[in-house]
């Protein structure tokens, strides 16, 4: 029976341990078994306190989202605004207007885009702190902790301030998350609402633009019916105090542009203090009136601000008409004060009588339904546009810049003022004001880009001069060429300057940007490569400029290339460097900013240099040489210049040949290869001059009153460059008097036999014995 019972016992024992063990099995492979004790709870509640802490740092919004919240507040003002006008009061909106509020809209929409991104970023954050703060729920530490209740009672306080901190916790998360969403929200139904609001107005522009072509009124003979009703007029008012206060949003919302611009006129006005402080302190300013300077260095404040009015409107492409308007004024102003003293007194009186009729065509832009007497004083104002813009003309001779151009600005301110006549008498008041107006502007920017160009140069020429004084340089340079240089960039900022107003007071600006943003940014392929036509433009406009800077950077420090600086080695190195360093980056920049993978030009390269390997080794040697000739310019058309045992001048430069044309008239062939492996003397690089020689004999005894008397009789001559003196050599002394060489520079290198010719003759009737 006893025997029985144990091998009971024995099997029962056995299934006790083997439900043990199945049970530690169970719990895997690799389980920790081992009992957590108090310093494990301690740190898993400290992390789980940390945890909670940065997530409920993380949670607060902060002021960026304040702000958000305000600007879609000012958002419905501006919406509510316009949709009311666009509904009640679209008979009354005029073209003016409706460029003002479409600008608007646009802008709203890109601000609202990049806000909604922000928020979803925001909200993203956020969800993810909402899941870690699940996790932190199911953590089996915790859990652990929660059914040993001696360890319960130990870390009592403890677990209280974690059960606060994790509701506090979910409590900011949930309103930073409900918070979010609401903006998220309210983002949308603004961007919604601009987005209708906006194909309105573009449908309002359309009928606006086809309804100013149609006759509005009767001719100017013909007796006038129409009047307005005080409706009429009182929506008129409020479209006029609708304008008004979306220009203030506007004025708002692009106030960081204002702020750059005025960044940039502080830089301008320092350094051109700075370089004409230099001047002052070397009592050099006569040298400066010799060079022909009108606005600098007096005017440097007022300077200052020209260049920051002048390139307003290329810091807002998108701008509303009135914007563009209030910033002419502001230029009238300023070019008024710094040509008072500038100008000769009848040109000047002639731009007062232009200001005075720009101030009045801007008035006819208020007159809502002009009437019989007030058409009449339309044609009037065209009439005298007509006059004192053709007499502007012919007094500006060459007391303004850019000549050729303002020209061109001035016969087209004239064709339009007629046109703007004509239609007024055939009752297009729309379109008679829409071209008056134009014309007064197109003028008045033209005046003002001409004295900001002007202005541009005169700041240049200032840094090389003070440049050249603080180096200790004194003397006179050739400087017209690199004028020239820099009148090619300068010209084009004008051009597009001139072009964004003209086509604004047109109200055809905002179609043809977007049109052409179209145009750059269409992605187009060609097999395999795909490439955007702004790509491609941004791509040779920078290696233009690299180019450009590279070659003329030695410039700003005072170095004009003459024989005189060639003994500064450390200055023409460290100009040597940066002319590479401006170079490579310009390269590198333009590389990176037109989007070309680096990959299609490495293929590129690689089916170059198969080419290369199959025999067109000196087709593609021409045509690489052609590029390094076009680009970096060692010699330009027109050039005087020796390669080899040809001489003439550059008529032509190709990308596989180039031209040379022969005194004699023949016109030498030379492949760009072979002119680039040999070396080219190049008369006319840098300047005009080449150096003569004379050989003389003067009788007497006093060798300082002879070179003096050799130095004036050379410099004498008009084909002589003065600000180079002439360099005297005693070659053999006797009893009756001196033998000598005189060096000296011609003027241009073409006219080296009129030079010698005419010292010849010179000489002869000084009574000098030529050797």
């Amino acid at each position: 029976m006893s025997e029985s019972l144990q091998a009971q016992d024995s099997l029962s024992r056995q299934r006790s341990d083997s439900s043990n063990t199945t049970r530690r099995w169970r719990g895997g492979f690799f389980a920790d078994t081992s009992q957590l004790n108090s310093s494990d709870y301690q740190l898993q509640i400290e992390k789980t306190f940390a945890v909670l802490e940065d997530i409920d740092n993380r949670t607060q919004l902060g002021n960026s989202f304040g702000k958000t919240r305000n600007k879609l507040k000012e958002n419905d003002s501006i919406l509510a605004v316009i949709k009311d006008n666009v509904i009640n009061n679209s008979k009354a909106l005029n073209l003016r207007n409706l460029q003002v509020f479409r600008t608007l809209l646009v802008h709203m929409e890109e601000d609202l885009v990049s806000r909604r991104e922000r928020l979803d970023t925001a909200e993203a954050n956020l969800l993810l702190m909402r899941k870690t703060i699940r996790t932190l729920i199911g953590d089996t530490v915790l859990r652990q902790l929660q059914k040993d209740s001696a360890m319960v009672q130990e870390f009592s306080t403890q677990l209280m301030e974690m059960r606060t901190s994790w509701r506090s916790t979910r409590r900011h998360l949930r309103e930073s998350i409900a918070a979010v969403n609401r903006l998220q929200t309210h983002a949308s139904s603004n961007s919604v609402l601009a987005g209708q609001l906006l194909d309105k107005l573009d449908d309002l522009l359309a009928s606006a633009t086809k309804r100013i072509f149609g006759k509005e009124s009767n001719l100017l003979w013909e007796k006038d019916t129409s009047v307005l009703t005080s409706s009429e007029k009182s929506s008129i008012r409020k479209v006029v105090e609708s304008e008004r206060k979306a220009l203030n949003f506007y004025f708002r919302d692009s106030s960081i542009n204002r702020i750059m611009l005025l960044f940039i006129g502080i830089l301008f006005i320092g350094w051109t203090y700075r370089n004409s402080y230099t001047i002052r302190k070397a009592n050099a300013a006569s040298i400066l009136r010799e060079m022909g300077f009108i606005y600098l260095p007096s005017a440097f404040f007022i300077g200052g601000l020209v260049i920051i009015l002048s390139l307003a409107p290329l810091f807002d492409l998108s701008a509303p008409s009135a914007y563009v308007e209030a910033i002419q004024f502001l230029v009238l102003i300023v070019l008024t004060i710094i040509c008072w003293n500038k100008w000769p007194r009848q040109l000047f009186m002639y731009w007062l009588i232009m200001v005075v009729l720009y101030l009045a065509f801007s008035l006819t832009n208020h007159i809502p339904d002009p009437g019989f007497w007030a058409r009449i004083g339309f044609i009037f104002l065209n009439i005298l546009s007509i006059l004192f813009g053709t007499l502007f003309l012919t007094r500006m001779k060459d007391h303004l810049h850019l000549k050729g151009f303002l020209r061109f600005v001035i016969i087209l301110h004239n064709v339009m003022n007629v046109l703007s006549l004509f239609c007024n008498l055939a009752g297009r008041i729309t379109l008679s004001q829409l071209l008056g107006n134009a014309a007064i502007f197109a003028f008045m920017q033209a005046i003002g880009l001409a004295v900001f160009s002007k202005i541009c140069m005169e700041a240049i020429l200032l840094q090389m001069v003070a440049s050249r004084y603080r180096r200790g340089i004194t003397g006179g340079f050739e400087y017209n060429h690199v004028m020239e240089s820099f009148n090619r960039p300068i010209l084009l900022i004008v051009i597009l300057q001139w072009l964004i107003v003209f086509t604004t007071n047109l109200n055809i600006y905002s179609a043809l940007y977007d049109w052409m943003l179209v145009a750059l940014r269409t992605e187009r392929t060609i097999g395999n490569a795909s490439f955007t036509f702004g790509g491609i433009l941004l791509f040779f406009l920078i290696i233009w400029m690299a180019h450009l800077l590279q070659k003329y950077v030695g410039y700003f420090f005072g170095d004009a290339g003459m024989d005189d600086e060639v003994q500064n080695k450390k200055q023409r190195s460290r100009l040597l460097i940066t002319k590479l360093i401006v170079l490579s980056l310009g390269y590198m920049l333009a590389v990176a900013a037109s989007g070309v993978p680096v990959d299609k030009i490495t293929i590129v390269l690689g089916a170059l240099g198969v080419g290369i390997g199959l025999g067109l080794q000196n087709i593609v040697s021409n045509f690489v040489s052609g590029i390094i000739l076009i680009f970096d310019r060692p010699l330009q058309i027109g050039d005087s210049v020796e390669i080899g045992a040809n001489q003439g001048k550059v008529r032509e430069i190709g990308l596989r040949s180039s031209i040379l044309q022969t005194k004699e008239g023949a016109e030498v062939i030379i492949p760009n290869g072979d002119l680039l492996s040999q070396p080219i003397i190049n008369w006319t690089l840098s300047n005009q001059q080449q150096r003569m020689e004379l050989s003389l004999r003067i009788l007497g005894n006093d060798m300082e009153k002879a070179a003096a008397q050799v130095k004036e009789f050379v410099l004498s001559s008009n084909f002589v460059y003065p600000l180079r003196e002439p360099q005297v050599l005693f070659t053999k002394i006797d009893a009756d008097g001196f033998e000598l060489k005189v060096y000296f520079w011609c003027v241009d290198t073409t006219k080296i036999e009129e030079a010698n010719s005419d010292l010849l003759v010179r000489a002869h009737q000084s009574g000098l014995e030529l050797l």
